[in-house]
């Protein structure tokens, strides 16, 4: 790090090099309603969820009335409750929950470790009562109540979803060309109207009810009646057989059968599909092949992965799904056209194929990604070969019209296994990894194999020493993050958000992840120190520019006692002849309401000295328009969880609108995270946000570069 601010004394942190292994965790927003807590009981709670990775929206009640009204307004993820005080108890609580039907857990929290307490909170049918002081019990109760939810919801879509695919394929197979039958112990109880039209019947009633077996020559019966009863004890199997049939009128005709399991009226059952040769002899191309790779489409992947998971309940048939999706597919789609990306399909269908043994089922389900079942049980075995997979994408070279195109992969990997979940949940969980590992790098091109929230949390305990002993030799970097003005034609004013980063080789930790595991507050008082130490160095050399660079820098709830360190910012701003107003102070919004007396002598302080303030996180906290009463600040930057949601309840976008004309009518400027599309860039100017900030215009650098000019 370059010298070149006038500091007294030692630097705070010498940096060293080192690396950690990384697993990276996507955050959770869940909407909290808190029953009975007050607002300096909750803004704890709020600030314990959001450095777990959750991302907090809550309403406070207390009232019945209040809390009726809550229930109406939206779905709700967890209430958390306390002893009750007032005259609505949360045994009245539950009672309207189970009268309306509801299904959101209750965690109580209390003051202190109680048995008595306990055995009547579990009584009243709460799912946990937790001590306050336990934090991490607090966490763990709570993401175990969410993940059962997520389950449950899970469960209650997958009922709704299977009837309405029974409806579905009723119907397909009512208007199918193909002869279908559908048989209970047996015995025929549905065909279609192609089923009368093959055999030459012309009422179903003369159909029905027999014994499909009447239905081909006597010499084939007893084949049919065999592999029908094999199937039978088979739940996920299939047979396929060529037998003669005949028609009502005695003629003979040959008819390939496959039969299958189905449900039919929510009931098991097994469907017969009979087709004739003339039928047979375009079958896999109009059914189960893509035509522009040549390879397996969705439909074949939907078949065959139903089978391979109910193999892998009965234990023993382990397997790994691969999940490939092409890097920047979309960009090259719109600058070639159909014939480029078909183009690159083309190419990568072919090396994935050279690749790829033929034991192994490989597909391509949708324009830009394909999936492969790769059967072997050996979890590094298919690390590996998904390694050289996206090693050997990222040579392919297609070219169209003299035009060279190329694009690289990323690719989820996760288990199949006896504790399989169904086949949609699967494929989530891949192209979750995906995201996961673009979370991190969105430039894409690695390998990510799906992790579960329990196998996060064991982690965590392992690598807590690690993470501990990394914070003492203090391996830290800065990255800088523009922060762009949408109303103000302002070229002169660059903003950026100054990033705190653990470096652990092409990849860092974030604070989320590793200050919690620091624990001790000396700890955080010197990174909080070395931040802005740090920030100055990188801010004084930019002085002299034609364009201001002014930097929003992150301070913890720990440092707002800490009146020490805006003595010695005075001192350091003065020696070295930095403007105060280069400097933005964010603090959380939980974090004011935790230690609002603090925080308002604080920045108070920092108002003083001519640098500005901006509460970030607002919104989350149940109480934000008094923290705006006891803080002044000149910048409000809205909860991501509020651009997250954008587009996807018309209620909650109002609720934003609303919001921001109410900062505007303040005098606020706004602030707008986690932007990724141009859709929500669209939403926050008409909505009137200030400024926008989020990896749409650029993730984090280790250079404040970005480009203002062309904004």
């Amino acid at each position: 790090m370059s010298q070149v601010l006038d500091i007294d004394g030692k630097t705070v942190i010498d940096t060293r090099s080192r690396h950690l292994p990384r697993q990276p965790r996507m955050r959770k927003n869940i909407q909290l309603l808190f029953l009975g807590l007050s607002a300096e009981e909750t803004a704890p709670l709020i600030t314990l969820l959001r450095t777990s990775r959750i991302s907090p929206r809550g309403k406070q009640v207390h009232t019945e009335k209040e809390f009726l009204e809550a229930l109406s307004e939206r779905s709700w993820d967890l209430i958390l409750c306390t002893v009750d005080r007032t005259e609505f108890t949360s045994k009245q609580a539950v009672s309207h929950l189970k009268r309306l039907d509801k299904d959101i857990p209750i965690i109580q929290i209390i003051p202190s470790s109680d048995s008595q307490l306990l055995l009547q909170g579990l009584k009243n049918h709460f799912q946990a009562v937790v001590p306050l002081d336990e934090k991490e019990l607090v966490i763990i109760n709570i993401r175990r109540e969410l993940d059962n939810l997520t389950t449950r919801r899970s469960l209650r879509k997958a009922e709704a979803a299977l009837a309405e695919a029974e409806k579905h394929t009723l119907q397909l197979m009512e208007s199918s060309k193909n002869a279908i039958a559908c048989l209970s112990d047996g015995k025929i109880t549905f065909i279609n109207d192609s089923f009368l039209t093959q055999f030459g019947y012309s009422q179903k009633e003369k159909v029905i009810n027999r014994p499909l077996s009447d239905f081909f020559t006597e010499e084939d019966r007893s084949e049919f009646t065999e592999q029908f009863n094999e199937l039978k004890t088979d739940s996920s199997g299939e047979a396929i057989l060529q037998l003669n049939a005949e028609r009502s009128d005695q003629s003979q005709f040959t008819v390939n059968i496959e039969l299958s399991h189905t449900q039919l009226s929510g009931h098991p059952a097994i469907r017969a599909l009979l087709r004739t040769e003339q039928t047979v002899q375009n079958l896999l191309l109009s059914e189960d092949l893509d035509l522009v790779s040549g390879l397996y489409n969705r439909d074949h992947l939907d078949k065959k992965l139903e089978q391979i998971t109910q193999r892998a309940l009965r234990g023993g048939n382990d397997c790994n799904l691969i999940y490939i999706e092409l890097d920047r597919y979309d960009q090259i789609k719109s600058r070639m056209g159909h014939d480029g990306a078909d183009q690159l399909i083309r190419e990568v269908s072919t090396a994935l194929s050279k690749s790829t043994n033929s034991a192994h089922l490989l597909t391509h389900i949708d324009e830009k990604s394909f999936v492969i079942i790769f059967q072997d049980s050996n979890i590094e075995t298919a690390n590996s070969f998904a390694d050289t997979l996206c090693h050997r994408i990222s040579k392919i070279r297609a070219t169209v019209s003299g035009v060279e195109i190329q694009s690289t992969c990323t690719i989820g990997l996760t288990i199949i296994n006896d504790t399989t979940p169904p086949p949609a949940e699967l494929l989530n969980r891949a192209h979750g990894a995906i995201s996961m590992f673009r979370e991190t790098t969105p430039q894409g091109n690695g390998v990510q194999r799906h992790i579960s929230q329990a196998n996060l949390s064991e982690s965590e305990n392992s690598e807590l020493s690690q993470i501990r002993q990394a914070i003492e030799e203090n391996d830290f970097k800065l990255l800088f993050q523009p922060v762009v003005n949408l109303l103000a034609d302002n070229t002169v004013e660059h903003h950026y958000e100054v990033l705190l980063r653990l470096s652990n080789n092409d990849q860092d930790l974030t604070p989320n992840e590793f200050m919690t595991a620091a624990g001790d507050h000396d700890t955080a008082l010197k990174m909080d120190r070395w931040v802005v130490e740090s920030s100055l160095r990188k801010l004084k050399p930019t002085l002299d520019k034609e364009h201001k660079n002014i930097l929003f820098i992150n301070i913890s709830t720990r440092a707002l006692g800490d009146m020490e360190l805006l003595n010695w910012l005075a001192k350091v701003l003065r020696k070295n002849d930095i403007p105060a107003e280069r400097l933005i102070f964010q603090i959380s919004e939980s974090d004011v309401a935790i230690s609002p007396d603090q925080a308002k002598l604080f920045t108070e302080t920092l108002h003083k000295m001519h640098c500005r303030v901006c509460i970030k996180h607002f919104g989350s906290s149940l109480n934000s328009d008094e923290i705006l009463n006891q803080v002044n600040t000149d910048y409000v930057k809205l909860d991501g969880a509020y651009i997250q949601e954008l587009g996807q309840n018309e209620l909650q976008d109002e609720e934003l609108f609303a919001l921001v004309e109410k900062l505007r009518s303040m005098e606020k400027r706004t602030i707008a995270p986690l932007v990724e599309n141009t859709k929500s860039m669209a939403t926050l100017w008409k909505a009137g946000v200030n400024f926008v900030q989020g990896y749409y215009l650029q993730p984090p650098r280790d250079d404040m570069d970005y480009d203002f000019f062309a904004e």
